[in-house]
């Protein structure tokens, strides 16, 4: 249940329904009616389109503003957990200042977003300027909703992007991505020989994005290397490979079926390798699984596609290609190893790719597909979405770097990021915009124990409010 101490109180009245509905990628029919409830209810003018992207608009006095956030969120659990994210609600815990969920992901990304703009569409705050909320889904695939969506919906030079995590840093660029494809085929023969899973887990995973450079471990990376130690000192074949499930999420967890001649040395190797990764992310991962059990199959890879599966993960890159020579502590250019799934053809490979420079972000794209192509892999990229130039000149940012100042006290930071925004999209489709990005604190995104601070998230919104009514 959602805390009761929450649930009546602005903006958090409107979270708790958002958590209420079931709403992964792709999974957005139910919360798009539920927007559009929301705005029939109050006589608002609102607008749909084939994909669930909503328009809600709200008079007010001057020169309007978009407010934008997304609706989907990515659907992460723990091992173990019954969560079914196709029908189940979201059900966080209140930590003292943190709703929190511990066996899931939370939602606050990019949940806190949209009901921020809600309690904007419902609550009387006179001298709110004209506001256009956008609210856009099947993001955190790819911004597919922001690819889409009619841009004669928007009428407004200026937009607030909601979609940050940092109360105080104002958010002026943001890196753009392209993801590669690589199928290695399988090629099967029988098997006389006994199998073992081996599986990795108990990572810290993260956002591909805002935590590429924490070196935390990757585990189809992991995974891959214990292959390679069974085919080199047991003789060992794969059978099957997978790990990772989201393009932005890092792989907190893999598992491979290897046959092998002896699964009692499989299994102390697996020890000795788990020692290993301790050592090697100590300080960093503390809770590194390595499991082996034995396994029944009738048939593995032959020699050959199997070595050069298990070549191919070891081959491509995952992490930090370069960092901005231009932004302190930015990283200009990843890729995210993210997803390996197995299917009836073979192992399909994703890799996702981030950066600031367009020309950087196509040429490890293209150094991607050559290790594809050298494996002998069907190879293909995605188009891709663009990033987002910062902008020092901006009005809205000195607008927003006086209501830091007013409503929190401080001075803010100005940053661009690694992580994609919708802002880049949408400034490109509708026409060039003034735009900033803002946030509440909202911490570990994309796994569980995602959490949202209560205290930042109210000081948000009045710094939003502020922010708005000086516009």
């Amino acid at each position: 249940m959602f805390p009761e101490e929450l649930r009546e109180k602005p903006v958090w009245r409107f979270f708790a329904d958002l958590c209420a509905i079931p709403r992964t990628s792709g999974n957005e029919a139910a919360v798009s009616r539920y927007i559009a409830d929301f705005a029939g209810e109050r006589g608002l003018e609102h607008y749909s389109d084939p994909l669930g992207n909503m328009m809600v608009k709200k008079p007010g006095t001057g020169e309007p503003v978009v407010l934008q956030a997304h609706l989907d969120i990515v659907g992460e659990k723990v091992t173990g957990s019954t969560h079914d994210f196709l029908n189940d609600p979201i059900e966080p815990d209140l930590e003292g200042d943190l709703l929190i969920s511990r066996e899931t992901t939370l939602g606050a990304d990019n949940g806190i977003g949209a009901a921020l703009m809600l309690e904007l569409l419902h609550g009387d705050h006179p001298g709110l300027p004209p506001l256009e909320c956008l609210f856009t889904v099947d993001e955190e695939r790819g911004l597919v909703g922001a690819l889409a969506f009619p841009p004669e919906w928007i009428t407004a030079g200026r937009l607030i992007n909601l979609d940050s995590e940092e109360l105080g840093v104002i958010i002026i660029g943001c890196a753009g991505g392209r993801d590669v494809s690589i199928l290695l085929e399988a090629e099967y023969e029988d098997c006389g020989d006994p199998s073992v899973l081996v599986e990795i887990d108990g990572l810290n995973g993260g956002h591909s994005g805002m935590e590429i450079n924490s070196d935390n471990a990757n585990a189809i990376k992991l995974a891959a290397r214990v292959c390679r130690q069974l085919e080199d000192l047991l003789g060992g074949r794969l059978v099957s490979f997978q790990g990772g499930s989201k393009h932005n999420a890092i792989p907190r967890s893999a598992s491979a079926v290897m046959s092998v001649q002896d699964p009692a040395r499989a299994a102390t190797l697996c020890s000795i390798m788990k020692r290993d990764f301790a050592e090697e992310f100590a300080g960093i991962e503390d809770s590194i699984g390595v499991s082996c059990l034995e396994h029944q199959t009738d048939r593995r890879l032959t020699h050959n596609v199997s070595s050069r599966m298990i070549d191919t993960l070891l081959a491509l890159p995952h992490g930090v290609e370069k960092m901005s020579g231009v932004v302190d502590d930015l990283v200009e250019t990843s890729a995210n190893l993210a997803v390996a799934s197995w299917g009836e053809k073979g192992l399909e490979i994703l890799l996702s790719v981030r950066s600031a420079v367009e020309s950087a972000k196509n040429a490890h794209v293209g150094s991607i597909e050559a290790v594809g192509r050298l494996a002998g892999a069907r190879v293909s990229s995605s188009e891709g979405y663009p990033g987002w130039t910062p902008d020092m000149n901006s009005e809205l940012l000195e607008a927003a770097m006086v209501s830091c100042r007013e409503v929190l006290g401080e001075e803010p930071s100005v940053e661009a990021i690694h992580a994609g925004l919708e802002c880049g999209i949408i400034g490109r489709r509708a026409g060039e915009m003034d735009m900033i990005s803002l946030g509440p604190d909202i911490s570990d995104v994309h796994v569980p124990g995602e959490s949202v601070s209560v205290r930042s998230v109210d000081a948000f919104f009045e710094l939003l409010v502020h922010l708005l009514k000086s516009l």
